[in-house]
Formats: C-alpha cells, sequence, structure tokens
C-alpha cells in the first residue's frame, strides 16, 4: 500500500504538473494500492479552486481506503516529535501525524523534506519523488 501525501497530490492536479510524479500516481492507482488519511483529504479538499472542483476531488478522495487518524498513530506522532524537538530537528505536526499514519502500514510516497527527515530517525518506509 501507498500513502500519497498532499505534496505529491498537488503536483499530480496541477495541469502542468510534473510528468513522472502523474505517471507515478497513476501507475499505483491502477494497481489499486493508494490509501489516504483524513489530513491529507483535509489538505487537498481546503485548497479547491472553488465548489465544483471540492466536489470532485471530495468524491474521488473520499472513495480511496483510508488509514484512520486512531489514538495509536496520535501517540506515535506525538513520540517522534518530542523526540525529534530535543534532537533540534523541527518538523510539521501535520507531517507528523501523515508519516505515523502511514507507519507499518503504507509507504509514504511524498516530495516533502520533513518526511526524509522524520524517515533518518524512524524506520518509515518512504520513497521521494522529484518534480
Amino acid at each position: 500500500m501507498f500513502l500519497i501525501d498532499s505534496s505529491v497530490w498537488i503536483e499530480y492536479l496541477r495541469p502542468k504538473g510534473s510528468v513522472k510524479i502523474k505517471e507515478r500516481v497513476r501507475e499505483l492507482l491502477g494497481l489499486g494500492v493508494v490509501v489516504s488519511c483524513d489530513i491529507v483529504v483535509i489538505e487537498i479538499l481546503r485548497g479547491a479552486k472553488n465548489k465544483k472542483d471540492f466536489d470532485e476531488l471530495h468524491d474521488s478522495f473520499f472513495s480511496l481506503p483510508r488509514i484512520p487518524i486512531d489514538e495509536k498513530v496520535v501517540e506515535i506522532a506525538a513520540q517522534w516529535g518530542f523526540e525529534m524537538d530535543r534532537k533540534g530537528k523541527i518538523v510539521s505536526t501535520t507531517d507528523l501525524i501523515i508519516a505515523s499514519a502511514a507507519y507499518k502500514n503504507a509507504k509514504l510516497l511524498h516530495i516533502d523534506t520533513d518526511f526524509k527527515v522524520i524517515a533518518s530517525f524512524y524506520d518509515l518506509e518512504e520513497e521521494t519523488l522529484s518534480v
């Protein structure tokens, strides 16, 4: 399974977005191995340009299986954030939650450096794409 971060979805949805990213996302969607999580859904939907786009994106993203943001995910994110902050490696809370949702559930597909930092500390399976 692959949890696709909003950084990749945003590039994928851009009309002139990276061809390489569009091809990788299409490949994974075709294989039926894409999952999401509520934080990513919120990030994508709030960026919709208008109500029509919102409705189309809503239908697409709510059709994907989602990894729940449950107590375990929150505990992992909080622990990682605490430990990383003490080591001077500050990443966004949102990215901590997304990474902890992916942890042991899916490979995280992204173009966000915060996830590389998190993966350098923890056993987060991730794939970084370039634009």
